[in-house]
């Protein structure tokens, strides 16, 4: 214990030193990992190394260290299309014939008596896709009540452990009538969580209007691009 621990150095370190720990707890599991003896020859580990590098920031002026770009970094040689005709899903589940696959590139074209699709997940990093405008409550049916503002988008699945409920995509803006179309993986709306386990999402639509808001599910697809399979989440 310092001789006085109420100077503006100490309570710089100490500061500094809960900041650092509440950043190190709040880093994803990945994250964790790749700080795992951050160049330091297995001596000190990530998490010393972090609170370390922190108080020294603090106590000099420098600036802190900044929290780390989280993503999937995918190398490929040339593009390549890709078919799959005759879909047809046993338990939900169809398994694509080639992987894996760029996460965002693939879309579903409907067949005679198939399902219009509302959305796509691709669960790698949680990214939801909306490949057309939705502008009624039950989606591409396009039968329900009209959307209006203050209607949500929202998605339940589970990640890591957690049962995520009705989590908000997206909610319409005063004056809106409609969720825009997000088709493209540079749009895409990404879940608070990730990745996000196949089979685990619920895609609904909240209508407020009513005393009593009511929930429609949508149709949706579950796409894992690195094992090359797709779940239907509402009509198989």
């Amino acid at each position: 214990i310092p001789a006085n621990p109420k100077t503006t150095m100490q309570i710089a370190v100490r500061n500094s030193f809960t900041n650092s720990v509440t950043t190190w707890h709040i880093y994803c599991s990945l994250m964790r990992l790749c700080y795992s003896y951050l160049a330091t020859g297995l001596v000190m580990s990530g998490f010393n190394l972090l609170v370390s590098r922190w108080q020294k920031a603090a106590t000099k002026g420098l600036t802190l260290p900044l929290t780390p770009l989280k993503g999937i970094k995918q190398i490929g040689k040339d593009p390549l299309d890709k078919n799959e005709t005759n879909v047809v899903p046993e338990a939900r589940v169809f398994s694509l014939g080639f992987k894996p696959n760029t996460i965002g590139s693939l879309v579903y074209t409907l067949g005679d008596t198939d399902p219009a699709m509302d959305a796509y997940a691709d669960v790698e990093m949680g990214d939801v896709r909306i490949p057309v405008e939705l502008t009624t409550t039950d989606g591409a049916k396009g039968v329900g009540e009209t959307l209006d503002e203050g209607d949500k988008l929202l998605i339940s699945y589970t990640a890591g452990g957690r049962t995520i409920t009705r989590e908000v995509l997206y909610t319409i803006p005063t004056l809106g009538t409609s969720i825009p179309a997000k088709a493209t993986i540079a749009l895409a709306i990404r879940t608070a969580y990730y990745p996000i386990d196949f089979g685990s999402v619920v895609i609904e639509i909240e209508d407020v209007s009513p005393a009593e808001h009511t929930f429609t599910q949508l149709e949706s697809l579950e796409i894992d691009n690195v094992l090359g399979k797709i779940y239907y989440d509402l009509t198989e």
